[in-house]
């Protein structure tokens, strides 16, 4: 009797874990927000930025709330999973665990717990949301579309989506040109109010043009060791055409940097934010970034 009844729970579990696995196989996307619940600010402890990329390496297309989505996504937000983290600590213990969730705000799938008795709380987050993955990553994930296609977002009409999609990119478009107008403009007018100084003050500026790229051409290769803020002292190495920041105590790739048409300026894009930035080397070898506040200075440690 008792080895029928071990047959039974292992028949029962296997089907518990092939029905979970079509049902997650049936959404094409994942969402993942910048800020859950229990944190305090966006991306805290780097632990949104984790949750993307162990959801990109089980096979899952992730996307953050905030991002621009693809047609389909934009026309139908029935194709996506939401992500939520749930935090239920103890005294001793950081539990986590990850729900699902559908259009409709109903729970698809939910993990087991997963523990971490790490003192400091960004290693026992992410020690617990990796563990948490390993469950995820066992249902080898491959989107077949069955149930996801067939769903409609509630209160909202296929033509409704396509304007309200439209209507946003033509907005974020006009934010767009608008902040590069703010950027360039007192640029241009410093330029042009120097130049008039220098006309009228100095005999020969092209000199003092020539000083500056000479300047400039005297630094070091932006591969190195620098300061970033919460990722701590990160390294900046060569990558195919392009170069990539790593830190934190994961290693974590949270940066791409891309070349320019000038030696010592590049772009900068980070995992966790949509928006790039400019990043000049100095004279000194630090990174200057230019933000919307103000500008940030990464000292080079090497």
């Amino acid at each position: 009797m008792n080895k029928s009844f071990s047959i039974s729970f292992i028949f029962i579990f296997y089907c518990s874990i092939l029905f979970a696995q079509n049902n997650l196989n049936s959404y094409k996307y994942i969402l993942v927000p910048k800020q859950y619940e229990f944190q305090k600010s966006e991306d805290q402890h780097q632990l949104n930025s984790l949750t993307k990329f162990l959801f990109n390496k089980a096979g899952y297309t992730v996307y953050f709330t905030d991002e621009e989505f693809p047609e389909d996504l934009a026309k139908n937000s029935c194709l996506a999973l939401k992500v939520k983290i749930n935090n239920n600590p103890s005294l001793l213990k950081t539990r986590m665990n990850i729900d699902l969730y559908d259009c409709y705000n109903k729970k698809v799938y939910s993990t087991k717990q997963a523990f971490s008795k790490q003192k400091i709380y960004k290693k026992a987050y992410q020690e617990a949301i990796r563990l948490t993955f390993t469950e995820l990553e066992e249902f080898n994930y491959s989107y077949n579309g069955a149930i996801a296609e067939n769903k409609k977002p509630k209160k909202e009409s296929k033509k409704e989506s396509v304007k309200l999609k439209s209507k946003s990119l033509s907005e974020a478009n006009e934010i767009k040109v608008k902040k590069e107008i703010k950027i360039v403009k007192p640029v241009l007018e410093k330029k042009t109010v120097l130049e008039k100084k220098q006309v009228k003050k100095i005999k020969e500026p092209k000199k003092i043009k020539q000083v500056k790229a000479i300047k400039n051409t005297v630094v070091k290769s932006i591969e190195g060791q620098f300061e970033f803020d919460n990722w701590g002292i990160s390294t900046i190495s060569k990558k195919g055409n392009n170069y990539i920041v790593v830190g934190g105590d994961e290693n974590f790739e949270f940066a791409t940097i891309y070349k320019t048409s000038k030696p010592t300026i590049f772009i900068i894009k980070w995992v966790a934010y949509k928006q790039p930035q400019l990043v000049e080397l100095n004279a000194e070898g630090n990174l200057v970034i230019d933000t919307n506040n103000n500008v940030k200075i990464h000292k080079r440690i090497d």
